[in-house]
């Protein structure tokens, strides 16, 4: 499994809407983390339409979480901003040969527990490791 850097740049930006009060402009996080305000918009999008993140127009606008970072888990982060969350691709996908295959078996316990393990790890947690 190899994380992309869309969910990189994602759980910065969620990261530094967590630390803020407030809603906080796309601009201002971008700027923190050097991305791409253009690319950060897209993933931004993606996690508004998930309901992770709030988003508000005007002078105080900006992006807001809309879960508290308790809440808010590395595997449905995961989840939501790649294509394929899966160790290998039969385990989701599923396989003509899963049946008869002799390590099927392993492949899933293998990803089931990666899924258990990144769901311990919250934005809170995070938060907690980072502080000043």
């Amino acid at each position: 499994m190899k994380i992309s850097k869309r969910s990189q740049y994602g759980l910065r930006g969620l990261f530094r809407l967590a630390q803020a009060e407030g809603h906080t402009p796309m601009r201002e996080v971008a700027k923190k983390e050097g991305i791409s305000e253009d690319y950060l918009e897209k993933i931004f999008t993606r996690l508004e339409k998930k309901d992770f993140i709030t988003s508000k127009r005007g002078p105080s606008g900006g992006y807001a979480l809309a879960m508290k970072p308790e809440e808010i888990n590395l595997r449905l982060i995961l989840e939501v901003l790649e294509n394929n969350f899966s160790l290998v691709e039969c385990v989701d996908e599923g396989c003509s040969r899963l049946d008869d295959c002799p390590v099927a078996s392993v492949w899933k316990r293998l990803d089931d527990e990666v899924k258990e393990k990144l769901e311990l790890i919250t934005l809170k947690t995070i938060l907690e490791n980072n502080k000043d």
